[in-house]
């Protein structure tokens, strides 16, 4: 009897492993035909190769070797760093620390730093130094038994989470509790007792935001009670104690007034090789000269911003959402422009002092920052053209170190009768330009020169004239330190407190003005509205955005429980909507110019966008192959047999071409996150690290990447704070221009992101984002606009979210009367990650709005029927190919391509590999079988 169950049981196992075996193969083989070309470019298999012609080099690396660009790549991700930290406290001259200082790391982030953010900007840990190595490279002596606590001991089992690229995962700190330091740890102090540095780390995530302590609930910006017990520990120990914030997002530092702290460097997300920059500011071998990009407000959650952050439904039933939504009812008042304007306010007599106290809300404001050393501004100038103001200062270093010093600009608008009529804000002060000495030994001296465009001085009169204006009055352009010191000097000239004027020029504007900028500085075309239908009033016409004019009165709210009941007409509008062109007529495909003869897309290397040949190109191509290179578009642009176009890698991530998301791309650098990079207040920074990055695209082959991400910082809350570069879209703009034009110097193609209104990670696939047309233009699109304009981007990346009900890929006003029309963009619209079918990015609309390439790596996402390709769609997919080709025509990705060259089709060796898993699993499948059947024909016979 036993041997029976055992038969059976075994022929019954055997089946079971034969079934699992058959859905696993089933599932290998579905999973490789529906994203073979992402698997090739993970494992960096090629999928196609140039044989034959010339190898031409268009865009030539300036490295001999892979070695030395690694070399020079690190260099520069360290000196990001070093220009980037920020000296926020220094009580005493505490810092730098004298030479060979013996010191304890405190703190479990200071074994776990934080380098990147989780998603997009991940970086490989394992390639970056700890907090102990960058320490001893500055010849510091670092206490072990605290050290290997952390490393080795109990302490081993506190670290940070953080969640994954998805979401998962939650947020929490977990630091040590101090009753787990022992007696024999702490003794260890008194030996390395020059000073405590304490490291507090907060990481940021892709698809996710951090705790934001909703109805007053404790939050992730705050410390925890370890944390604070830390710190006391800290101080009842150690003379000196200085705190590292290795965090992305402004944390509340009110902790730093409370505790004994004597000095305080922000750090911020490090990069591969920038913790050794830590080491050396530390030790004064070099000076701080970073400044905040961000306010940081004594309470997170005061931003008027906070008001309207979260999970937010539209309810269009009892008993369905149809969508998400979020109001930015705060309207321009976001960071400085909040806190300074309302100060102003304040100072003016504009606002009750018990109701804004400024001393008691900002810590430090946006664009603070202290250094070593002490400079002196004298000889403040500002002459006008016809088309700017040129502002010099001369600044000259009056301490005993040497350094930099950051000059920032500042201009005020005046804030009229006018604009309270229209609904048109002013902020007190606005960044309009910055400039940065080169190192300043004791004594020297530097003048910085910015030039401001008057152009700086129109606002949006969305309400009004429907266009830019220049209203007449009292502008002020000033020179400060920071944002706070901006105002303080303005309301010095105008005699409202104490204070000399020197470093402030006022200009009288006779008359008002639309003619100049109304319309297009770069095309000429007239600017009109194009966002009505992103403005919440265009659904709810009682709604008021946040006034200077009545700061409590129009205080941000949300609707009835935070759910807004949907009106017919906003339901109508999340409708799909596509309109035929009655008279339009489909495209010609597979005809050879008679005019031009075969032409190639090496042919079309440096054209016109408008040269006759792209026609006569694109009438070669055959439908399907043209629709299906811009349908699936993700990591990756297909091979064009028809013309010899070659296929494309793409990589995602600002922190550089880097091998942590879409993998083949170890050996690049990973470079601090953009805020690091913003707080430099570097131009030449931004633009060395694209062309660096630009290197890393010709080293690899690489040609497109999936940087730099451009929207702003519009609560200390966002999960993705970390990727992008400001709370202030001039600074955004100017750096994501310079990383632009150095990627582009290698034939790079960036595809800045995500446009637009996507400053929160919850929601962010398919949410409804309100806001009122100045704010979208004045903050929320700057950073898109400089890159453009300035940088000349040359690829895009839609965002997931719409603008009102609209997708914003399929939002015409975004994707051409603005991006192309206006700001003269010659290039190419993507969409974000369209390799699932949750994300709605309707490829009908999106091509009729301007967008041209899926990021999608499905065969089967994205399909239209034959009935479906109407000739108004195969234009609009005509016109999509025009932009990816003519972008890809003039980048490195025709390295080695000319007119005698092929392009032939390759199979990866990861697809032979494939075959011969199939074929052993379909051999042991049919032993498993059949000796499940012999087994089971046993137990038959014995019956019988």
């Amino acid at each position: 009897m036993g041997r029976k169950i055992a038969r059976k049981l075994s022929a019954s196992l055997l089946m079971l492993i034969s079934v699992v075996l058959i859905l696993v193969l089933v599932i290998l083989n579905i999973v490789s035909s529906l994203y073979g070309q992402m698997i090739s470019i993970f494992i960096g298999g090629q999928t196609s190769k140039i044989v034959g012609g010339s190898n031409p080099i268009y865009f030539a690396s300036e490295y001999s070797s892979e070695e030395e660009l690694a070399k020079q790549s690190a260099l520069l991700c360290k000196e990001i760093v070093e220009e980037g930290v920020v000296l926020l406290k220094n009580e005493n001259d505490t810092l730098p620390l004298a030479d060979a200082s013996k010191v304890t790391l405190l703190g479990q982030c200071s074994a776990d730093l934080v380098y990147g953010g989780s998603g997009a900007g991940s970086i490989d840990t394992s390639k970056a130094p700890d907090l102990k190595q960058a320490m001893e490279y500055a010849n510091f002596q670092i206490n072990p038994s605290v050290w290997d606590f952390y490393t080795k001991g109990e302490g081993v089992n506190y670290r940070k989470i953080v969640p994954n690229i998805t979401g998962a995962g939650g947020f929490t700190v977990n630091e040590v509790p101090t009753n787990l330091y022992t007696d024999e740890i702490r003794s260890s102090f008194a030996e390395y007792g020059d000073a405590a540095i304490i490291t507090f780390g907060r990481a940021g995530s892709e698809s996710t935001d951090l705790p934001y302590g909703a109805d007053g609930n404790e939050h992730y910006l705050k410390l925890t009670q370890e944390e604070k017990d830390l710190l006391q520990m800290a101080s009842e120990n150690f003379e000196k104690v200085v705190v590292l914030l290795n965090t992305s997002n402004p944390i509340e530092a009110g902790f730093l007034e409370d505790y004994n702290v004597d000095a305080c460097l922000w750090i911020g997300a490090l990069g591969q090789e920038g913790a050794y920059a830590v080491g050396e500011v530390l030790a004064g071998l070099v000076n701080p000269s970073g400044r905040l990009v961000d306010t940081y407000a004594y309470d997170a959650n005061s931003a008027p911003a906070m008001a309207n952050f979260g999970d937010y439904d539209i309810i269009t039933s009892e008993e369905s959402k149809a969508s998400k939504y979020l109001v930015y009812g705060e309207g321009i008042y976001v960071g400085y422009r909040y806190y300074e304007t309302r100060y102003e306010d304040v100072v003016l007599g504009n606002e009750a002092q018990e109701n804004f106290n400024y001393a008691t809300q900002v810590q430090y404001p946006f664009g603070y920052g202290l250094s070593y050393t002490s400079f002196d501004w004298t000889d403040y100038n500002v002459t006008e053209t016809e088309d700017e103001f040129n502002v010099s200062v001369k600044v000259t270093n009056t301490g005993d170190y040497e350094g930099k010093e950051v000059v920032e600009i500042y201009m005020q608008s005046p804030y009229t009768d006018y604009d309270k009529e229209n609904a048109i804000e002013k902020a007190a002060v606005e960044l309009v330009g910055f400039g940065k000495t080169g190192i300043l030994k004791a004594g020297e001296s530097e003048t910085i020169q910015a030039s401001v465009p008057k152009e700086y001085m129109k606002s949006y009169d969305a309400d009004g004239l429907g266009t830019y204006i220049v209203e007449a009055g009292d502008y002020y352009i000033t020179a400060a330190t920071d944002a706070h010191a901006a105002v303080n000097n303005i309301l010095a000239a105008k005699g409202k407190i104490a204070g000399g004027t020197d470093l402030t020029f006022a200009y009288a504007q006779a008359n008002n003005g639309t003619a100049t900028y109304g319309v297009s500085q770069a095309t000429g075309n007239v600017i009109t509205n194009q966002f009505e239908d992103a403005d919440i009033r265009y659904y709810d016409s009682g709604f008021k955005y946040l006034s200077r004019s009545d700061w409590q009165g129009t205080w941000p709210g949300t609707y009835a429980d935070g759910a807004m009941t949907a009106s017919e007409e906003l339901i109508n509008d999340y409708k799909e909507v596509y309109v035929e062109d009655e008279n339009a007529v489909a495209p010609i495909y597979k005809t050879i110019s008679e005019e031009y003869g075969k032409l190639q897309l090496i042919d079309l290397k440096g054209a016109s966008y408008d040269d006759p040949r792209w026609d006569a190109l694109l009438n070669q191509m055959p439908a399907d192959e043209m629709f299906n290179f811009v349908r699936q578009g993700g990591y990756a642009t297909r091979m064009l047999p028809s013309i010899n176009g070659p296929a494309t890698i793409d990589k995602d991530g600002p922190a550089g071409i880097s091998g942590t998301l879409a993998g083949g791309a170890g050996s690049c650098m990973a470079y601090p996150a953009e805020i690091v990079v913003a707080s430099t207040w570097n131009e030449d920074i931004a633009e060395r690290m694209g062309k660096m990055v630009g290197e890393d695209s010709i080293n690899t082959g690489i040609a497109i990447w999936y940087a730099p991400a451009m929207n702003i910082h519009r609560t200390p809350f966002s999960g993705r704070n970390f990727e992008y570069y400001s709370e202030d879209g001039f600074i955004s703009g100017k750096m994501g221009a310079g990383v632009c034009k150095g990627f582009a110097e290698k034939g790079g193609i960036v595809t800045i992101k995500h446009f637009a209104v996507n400053d929160q990670e919850m929601n962010r696939i398919g949410g409804s984002m309100f806001a009122n047309e100045q704010s979208i233009r004045e903050l929320y699109l700057k950073g898109f606009e400089l890159s453009v304009r300035e940088g000349n981007a040359a690829g895009v990346m839609a965002s997931m979210n719409r603008i009102g009900a609209r997708w914003t890929g399929a939002h015409a006003g975004l994707m051409t009367e603005t991006l192309r029309n206006e700001w003269g963009f010659e290039g190419f619209v993507m969409t974000d990650q369209a390799s699932f079918p949750g994300f709605d990015c309707n490829i009908r609309m999106g091509l009729e709005a301007g967008t041209d390439l899926w990021l999608n790596t499905s065969t089967y996402l994205w399909k239209l029927s034959d009935e479906e390709k109407t000739p108004t769609v195969q234009n609009n997919i005509r016109n999509a190919a025009h932009n990816v080709l003519y972008t890809i025509a003039n980048s490195n990705a025709m390295n080695g391509i000319d007119q005698d060259s092929k392009i032939v089709k390759t199979t990866p060796g990861w697809v032979f590999q494939l075959v011969a898993i199939d074929m052993v699993f379909l051999v042991i499948i049919i032993l498993l079988i059949g000796c499940s059947i012999k087994l089971f024909k046993k137990k038959k016979e014995k019956k019988s």
